[in-house]
């Protein structure tokens, strides 16, 4: 463990020292981004105008880059939504509802064959090696989705034993504690939105535990990922965007998939014996607390995109603020409940969780959601996000209900039907259809000889931020 922490450590030093521009061949490396200049493109010969602190003084300077026209735009993509945002500065990576600038260093025209004949200087650390690699920043990926997966049985295992109130405070106030020095990073601009994006993820992480008292840790994970409908109704509703199928067609692709899956998993039956209305009166409060999550999480994801494309490089201070509040909510939610003052309800809480032996599997889950999964997790995710695009990253992190399931059949031994492969099959490929483009339904319409959606009218926006 000491030699994983040094690894994690080194890598977050490697992320703090990174370029925060998209890489452009001889883009110059800033120490932090200030502001930007934004406009409408009208031309195609554009500069990017970027104001970046160059010291520790604050000084600032102006850095002007000419944009190489043969790489490709990084999308916007939140986790589970495809909606590709116009408003985001050229560079600027989103995934999972966190935003990074993007640190390429020409990682984006890597194929895994470079790995191979890529060089080092002899001064390079092992983090710089690996998140300059091409498998990197995707196995880091990777493993933050496997991660993620755990929190679903380890919660329904916790809830075996503490009361929710209890283990979600628990969880909470750990990575509270190990994201806090992060609070005083927090951009000023950005408090009042952070602590209201904090109360959606709160109410994310309540619902979510209060669900995995009685519903499958795999459904939960599943009916979690209807964020994939949420994220695009706040698009529309708050933002005003045009969702139209010609202007979004992943969006609707992404929802039918994810209704038919979400309905299968609650109202098919595959033995035949029950109808349909006795399904439908089968259908648990936890089932239903599992969808609130969803709209939960995907308004968190929301707004977070929004602050971060506002001000990129705070996803980690952004974090902090979220855990923080649900921390403190937790907390109220446990004073609300009749078991604090009861004998033993000392060992529900910290420090004494970790003192009695006859539940020290479920300290170990705690420390493992709420140090590793939550904290960790997310400075992991951070890091390595701004090495590949917004679309692949979607993709890596759309596996997590996948793990959910399997651990939660491998450590809980749950048995799954035909409902829980087919609904949870389409649910994923709902998540993993946020990831195309519109030009990808242009090339399925051309196969099939159709030609009402052209690809003139099918090309992704150019994003904001470029003047002449």
């Amino acid at each position: 463990m000491p030699i994983a922490l040094k690894s994690i450590f080194a890598i977050a030093i490697a992320f703090t020292r990174g370029s925060f521009l998209h890489p452009v061949h001889s883009f110059s490396r800033p120490i932090g981004l200030g502001s930007h200049s934004l406009s409408s493109p009208s031309s195609n010969n554009h500069v990017f105008i970027y104001m970046v602190s160059a010291d520790k003084s604050s000084s600032t300077s102006t850095v002007e880059t000419t944009r190489d026209e043969s790489a490709p735009f990084p999308a916007s993509i939140v986790y589970y939504d495809d909606v590709l945002n116009p408003e985001n500065p050229h560079g600027v990576v989103c995934a999972r509802g966190v935003c990074v600038l993007s640190d390429y260093d020409d990682d984006d025209y890597l194929t895994l064959e470079d790995d191979v004949s890529i060089t080092f200087s002899k001064d390079s650390s092992l983090p710089d090696r690996i998140l300059h690699s091409y498998l990197g920043p995707r196995i880091l990926l990777g493993i933050a989705s496997v991660l993620y997966g755990t929190n679903f049985p380890l919660g329904s295992m916790m809830n075996d034993v503490l009361p929710a109130s209890a283990a979600s405070a628990d969880r909470m106030v750990l990575a509270s504690i190990a994201l806090s020095p992060f609070l005083f990073k927090l951009n000023s601009k950005l408090i009042s939105r952070a602590l209201l994006c904090g109360c959606f993820t709160a109410t994310g992480y309540i619902t979510q535990s209060l669900a995995l008292v009685g519903t499958s840790p795999a459904k939960v994970a599943f009916l979690g990922a209807a964020t994939v409908l949420v994220c695009p109704a706040l698009e529309f509703f708050v933002s005003k965007r045009d969702l139209s199928l010609n202007e979004r067609p992943q969006t609707w692709l992404a929802a039918a998939l994810c209704l038919a899956g979400v309905g299968i998993l609650e109202i098919y039956d595959p033995s035949g014996k029950m109808s349909l209305m006795d399904q439908i009166h089968q259908i648990g409060f936890g089932d239903l607390l599992a969808l609130m999550q969803a709209v939960g999480f995907g308004t968190s994801f929301f707004l977070t995109e929004k602050m971060m494309t506002e001000i990129p490089g705070q996803a980690l201070p952004i974090t902090a603020v979220q855990v923080s509040v649900c921390a403190l909510i937790c907390m109220i939610w446990c004073f609300s409940e009749s078991w604090m003052g009861t004998p033993g309800a000392e060992h529900y809480a910290l420090p004494g969780l970790f003192t009695d032996p006859s539940i020290q599997h479920v300290a170990g889950a705690v420390f493992w959601t709420g140090l590793i999964t939550t904290a960790l997790n997310r400075f992991v995710e951070t890091t390595a996000l701004g090495k590949i695009s917004s679309a692949e990253a979607s993709v890596i992190l759309a596996t997590e209900p996948l793990w959910a399931a399997l651990f939660a059949a491998l450590w809980l031994s749950e048995d799954f039907g035909a409902n829980d492969y087919i609904g949870g099959a389409l649910i994923v490929g709902a998540c993993l259809a946020t990831s195309l483009k519109k030009e990808d339904f242009v090339k399925f319409h051309k196969m099939f000889g159709k030609k009402n959606m052209s690809s003139k009218n099918m090309l992704p926006a150019e994003p904001v931020g470029m003047i002449e």
